[in-house]
């Protein structure tokens, strides 16, 4: 009887846990207004991706990161990209737009949120 009781408690903790974690998750997600992309596609709030070019390097980019304040999320070595996290004084789009400006950058990009618990759906494809 005592095992049953504390199966169940652990089972209710473990509940908790993993619904608060979802919430936290969606907090920091947001749609995106004006971006022309997937319809219902959530966007990061904080980060952004920066694809540079190979030739030019990615030293202007790191300046302009230590320039605005922001932080290397994670640095793709093997597409030449880099995911950013905004710094604290500018917003998304100000600094999505400073950073498209410096000398290499190729693109940037809102970083799309893509669940793995999410169902899949077809898209239609119009003709």
């Amino acid at each position: 009887m005592k095992r049953v009781i504390i199966v169940l408690a652990l089972s209710v903790v473990l509940l908790s846990v993993v619904s608060s974690c979802r919430t936290k998750r969606a907090v920091l997600s947001v749609p995106v207004e004006g971006h022309v992309g997937i319809p219902g596609q959530e966007y990061s709030a904080t980060t952004f991706l920066v694809m540079y070019d190979s030739v030019v390097g990615k030293a202007p980019l790191l300046q302009a990161i230590c320039r605005t304040g922001a932080e290397v999320k994670y640095d793709y070595r093997l597409i030449h990209g880099m995911a950013i996290c905004k710094p604290q004084s500018m917003t998304l789009e100000e600094t999505m737009a400073y950073f498209r400006k410096v000398k290499g950058v190729i693109s940037v990009e809102y970083d799309r949120i893509v669940r793995l618990t999410d169902p899949v759906c077809p898209r239609m494809v119009e003709k």
